[in-house]
């Protein structure tokens, strides 16, 4: 049972009372396609097989539509089938009654049978096929079951009259699925008319028109084509080649990655600290945003969007609360900056694992046929996570140090796992798998042993995962340094990755030119207008680079800093929100002395011109209360009325991001359900046992026999079942050991519980005595 609900999780939620109701709800069909879209090619295509035979269908009979070497796969196949609850029966099998439902029309690829689908042809549109095969026309079910006849009884002589282009369509319907589109169908071609490959199959019967454009092979038709009859699907997944690259190079390789995606991350950041990212009224960022950042970080906007993706989901930036909101960074991502960028890929790393969202989608057309946006409702998909584990789980099945050949082979072994997903989740996965080599997370191909020591908690929950893999990326990183070269063309190479604070002070006076290996940074005049504008001054610039450069200052550069340095600050710039004019100095004057005005913050820039830090309207109140008549005027210089309208709350776009998480049950949380139910029968199998039962006659009345019963147990300290009917009029069963009776209501606690309950007596439908009470308790 335990590892019933470990397959289909979704019947435990809610927890089912009993196996009555574990039993119905595995049978629904939204709990059935959920365990479908788990199997794998081959259990799938066994299972639609016994859809298909004929009763009694047995484990032979279904292996018979098999090579014979697959026999033992095929039983083994059935075995989990019965395990998931699709399948009952030993000798007799019988798929649970919404299988066939889930499945279609059309199982194990092939179409209805020629039967059924002659009996819903229209009487008109099968006299010219009835007349070539030299029948009688006749209405409807005679005539479609004379084609039928006429059609299958002659199916070898049909055959072998079809040509190769013929064959090839009749092949491909024959694989699956069966249905075809045929223009015009259930029309006639027009005798001069030369018959194509197509209509000339539908002219003789082996296609069956189903409406005006649609054609389909009938079942009998594609299983006399068919080489195996449940079609080519192999009990095990292909092979994926690989090549030997070793470890290291696999780890170096994703390395550089690592610290790539951690520079842009930052790089990216900064420059919405610099310049926020406005929020759209539906949620997300704009394309004109969009592309702003990716001009600025140099990088295409698919990549963009991951960045964004991943560091919001990594909760490094946020949206406001404004009026208007737009994005800036939390205090989160100053801690994450501290960080070493082993730590700081961690926490990217994880939250792309984890998030429920689909980068690639950013820059698609919706169902709207409107561009869907970064961070917006419209990417987001409950399955992400799960494909992107699934995806990663098949990486990780390849040996460490050995590398995919070819990404195809990646996604046929995956499209074998998920066969009912297979069309929709081969392009998504392409794309994580990406999205994997942009973060690091692979390397040429192939899975990190860092990500690997990462996946392992994100699929099973070990403790120290994080740990670990933090301590294994940080090992393949190269030593991070703290110096750099400075050349005569006023540029600074550093030797290998920049420490931290390195990398944000050069980051600060130089631009970053090329990275890799060695990073360049260019040193010019805006460069370090940037780092004075930061608050450093020519001597912080010069201390920064004679400090921390193995090669001497460059003269040149030295007189570009006191250059730039001497020129810098001797246009200042400032901000006022008002002013106040006045042709009368000695009104301004008093102004000025008057007590009561300093919080206005008031400075007199002219003899008649005076401004403020504050608002207009807190200078006009303020200057109104002191005794002064001030007017408001225009920039043309007209006076204004500046009187409030009404108190409004200002509109507030609704997000419609909503972070949604994988569904999933704890391990404690299935224990829990399968003692309820293992107590539950128990509880059921006492009741059934019990000689000592008695009803409600009456409802609501309750009656002096379960009254008696109820005293009898309170005084012999005895076990009771009770029927119970709750607020909303479900019934159930309790288990009670009474200890009290008044008031309308029986008192007592649950044998291994001793928390006090009570039940009223109107709501109890029947008392059961039970004689075996211990064994409730195990």
């Amino acid at each position: 049972m335990l590892a019933l609900l470990r397959r289909r999780p979704d019947l435990a939620l809610p927890a089912p009372v009993d196996l009555a109701t574990l039993s119905s709800r595995a049978s629904v069909r939204s709990s059935v396609a959920r365990a479908l879209d788990s199997l794998d090619a081959f259990t799938l295509r066994v299972l639609e097989v016994s859809t298909v035979v004929e009763p009694p269908v047995t484990v032979a009979a279904v292996a018979a539509w098999f090579p014979a070497e697959h026999a033992p796969a095929v039983a083994r196949a059935l075995d989990r089938l019965r395990e998931w609850l699709l399948v009952w029966g030993s000798a007799d099998l019988h798929a649970v009654g919404s299988v066939r439902e889930v499945i279609g029309h059309y199982p194990a690829g092939l179409g209805r049978s020629a039967r059924d689908l002659y009996a819903a042809v229209n009487d008109l549109a099968l006299i010219p096929l009835a007349r070539r095969l030299g029948l009688e026309p006749a209405s409807q079910p005679t005539s479609g079951q004379q084609i039928t006849e006429a059609v299958l009884g002659n199916l070898d002589v049909l055959l072998e009259g079809c040509d190769g282009p013929q064959r090839d369509i009749l092949n491909r319907l024959a694989d699956g699925p069966p249905i075809g589109a045929l223009r015009g169908a259930t029309l006639q071609r027009s005798p001069a008319e030369a018959p194509s490959p197509a209509r000339a199959l539908l002219e003789r019967g082996l296609l069956v028109p189903i409406d005006r454009d649609t054609v389909e092979l009938p079942r009998e038709v594609g299983l006399r084509i068919r080489a195996v009859a449940a079609g080519e699907v192999d009990p095990e997944p292909s092979q994926i080649a690989t090549s030997d690259r070793g470890p290291s190079v696999i780890d170096s390789g994703g390395a550089t990655e690592v610290l790539e995606i951690v520079r842009l991350v930052e790089l990216l950041l900064q420059t919405m600290s610099d310049e926020p990212a406005g929020q759209l009224r539906a949620g997300g960022v704009g394309v004109r945003d969009l592309r702003r950042l990716a001009r600025s970080l140099d990088i295409p906007e698919s990549q963009l969007a991951l960045l964004l993706e991943v560091s919001f989901e990594a909760g490094l930036f946020a949206a406001t609360h404004a009026i208007e909101p737009s994005y800036l960074p939390t205090t989160e991502f100053d801690q994450w900056r501290n960080r070493t960028t082993a730590q700081r890929w961690v926490v990217l790393a994880s939250a792309w694992l984890a998030m429920t969202r689909m980068p690639s989608l950013v820059g698609e057309r919706d169902e709207r046929d409107k561009t869907i946006a970064a961070l917006s409702a419209d990417v987001e998909r409950h399955s992400a996570a799960g494909l992107r584990l699934q995806i990663m789980g098949i990486l990780a099945q390849v040996p460490p140090g050995l590398a995919p050949l070819s990404e195809p082979e990646v996604l046929d072994r995956l499209a074998w796992q998920s066969p009912r997903r297979a069309s929709t989740n081969r392009v998504l996965a392409a794309a994580m798998l990406g999205e994997a080599t942009l973060l690091g997370i692979t390397g040429y191909g192939a899975l990190t042993g860092y990500s690997r020591a990462l996946l392992d908690g994100a699929e099973s929950g070990a403790a120290f995962a994080e740990a670990n893999a933090t301590a294994l990326l940080a090992a393949a990183l190269p030593d991070t340094v703290d110096e750099f070269l400075l050349q005569p063309d006023l540029t600074a190479v550093v030797p290998g990755p920049p420490t931290a604070d390195l990398q944000r002070e050069l980051g600060l006076v130089a631009d970053l030119e090329s990275t890799g290996g060695a990073s360049v940074y260019r040193i010019g005049p805006a460069s370090l207008r940037r780092a004075l504008d930061a608050g450093r001054s020519g001597s912080d610039v010069t201390r920064f680079f004679t400090d921390n450069s193995r090669t001497p200052v460059p003269q040149a550069l030295q007189y570009l800093i006191n250059d730039v340095a001497t020129q810098h600050g001797r246009l200042r710039a400032g901000t006022a929100t008002s002013y106040l004019r006045c042709d009368d100095e000695a009104m301004l004057d008093r102004v000025l002395a008057q007590p009561g005005l300093d919080a206005l913050g008031l400075q007199r820039i002219a003899p008649t011109v005076i401004i403020s830090p504050a608002g207009i309207s807190l200078v006009l109140e303020r200057l109104r209360a002191a005794g002064f008549a001030p007017a408001a005027e225009s920039a043309d210089g007209a006076i204004v009325n500046l009187s409030a309208d009404a108190p409004r709350v200002p509109a507030r776009p609704t997000s419609r991001l909503a972070r949604v998480r994988a569904t999933s049950v704890p391990e404690s949380q299935l224990l829990e359900v399968v003692s309820r139910l293992r107590a539950s029968e128990k509880l059921a199998h006492a009741i059934t046992r019990s000689t000592n039962r008695v009803s409600q006659e009456v409802p609501g009345v309750t009656s002096a026999s379960i009254l008696e019963l109820l005293r009898a147990a309170i005084r012999s300290e005895q076990t009771i079942a009770l029927g119970y009917v709750d607020d909303a009029g479900r019934p159930s069963q309790r288990t009670l050991m009474p200890i009290s009776l008044g008031g309308g209501v029986v008192r007592g606690h649950e044998p291994d519980n001793s928390r006090l309950l009570s039940y009223p007596l109107q709501r109890i439908t029947t008392v059961s005595l039970l004689e075996e009470p211990e064994e409730l308790s195990d």
